[in-house]
């Protein structure tokens, strides 16, 4: 599989080579959700309701991963998620697709280290007014720019009445234009635009991920004033949460959480490949049983189970 930065340096060129690079855009997504899903399940008193935004940016997360998926079926491609090799192994140096990381991506309580990773994770790749500078590397925004530019000179053939997992305020992918749509939405919600934070997402009710991530880090609401975008709103108070550390991934609980984890996916892949209804309560199980672990002082893991 090609790596992100050849995607961006020397284009997708052909349909094979697009489907690749949306299976790797579903690894990319599915490798954040993890470590945002531990510091929000580590919250414990939140007088600001921090774990709210950290809820919101993983709902979109999961929406992500599934925009992309549904973006490869329209074009007769099939997610490939039942696995194990599909799940990242945590600290990861760089994300899927090498995009690589100063700063380790762990799976932590929230803290304010773990924010700056969020951050870093959802740095934009162009000058914003909370950045500054622009990258010398690829970003996430660049690879979805790069998936843009295949749909638009490539033309794939799409597939009639593709099996697509359900994701809110979305449209049939089934043309160029829908499918930019979509992508165009990923990356909104992500690293915003080169209009944000003045533009806001695609719902029009919240900033994008790397600026919510820095409202927690500045305990400030980021807001418009005369000079511009200022984080100068209303305060936030940082919550207290729950330590955590790395217990046996085969002691009695987190035997529950994989196993949990692998049936998650392998019916979000039946959903892809056979249609069927994605199982809500499945998601619910997990963060119950991940929630579990958290308070006990235990760290999730995030690892698949035959």
């Amino acid at each position: 599989m090609r790596s992100i930065q050849d995607c961006c340096r020397e284009g997708i060129r052909n349909v094979d080579e697009l489907k690749e690079a949306l299976q790797l855009a579903m690894q990319l997504e599915f490798a954040t959700i993890p470590p945002y899903l531990c510091a929000q399940w580590s919250v414990r008193v939140d007088p600001d309701r921090v774990e709210g935004l950290l809820h919101h940016i993983v709902g979109q997360e999961m929406n992500h991963l599934a925009l992309a998926g549904n973006l490869l079926t329209s074009i007769g491609g099939r997610p490939q998620i039942a696995r194990a090799d599909f799940l990242p192994c945590y600290p990861l140096a760089e994300l899927p697709g090498g995009i690589s990381q100063d700063l380790p991506i762990d799976l932590r309580p929230l803290t304010f280290d773990q924010v700056q990773v969020f951050m870093q994770i959802e740095q934009p790749g162009f000058p914003t007014a909370a950045l500054g500078h622009e990258s010398d590397h690829a970003s996430i925004g660049d690879f979805y720019e790069a998936i843009i530019r295949a749909f638009e000179v490539l033309k794939p053939e799409f597939v009639p009445a593709p099996n697509q997992v359900p994701v809110a305020f979305s449209t049939p992918i089934d043309s160029v234009a829908s499918a930019v749509s979509a992508v165009t939405r990923i990356m909104l919600e992500g690293e915003g635009s080169r209009c944000s934070p003045g533009q806001p997402t695609p719902d029009g009710m919240s900033l994008a991920h790397y600026y919510l991530f820095k409202e927690i880090y500045r305990q400030r609401r980021l807001v418009q004033t005369a000079q511009g975008w200022q984080f100068d709103g209303p305060r936030i108070q940082f919550p207290a949460v729950y330590d955590f550390k790395a217990g046996d991934c085969e002691s009695a609980g987190n035997q529950r959480f994989r196993k949990t984890l692998t049936q998650l996916l392998k019916e979000l892949d039946r959903c892809w490949r056979n249609g069927d209804d994605l199982n809500v309560a499945t998601m619910f199980q997990l963060r119950a049983v991940g929630r579990d672990l958290i308070r006990n002082g235990l760290k999730p893991a995030f690892e698949w189970s035959e």
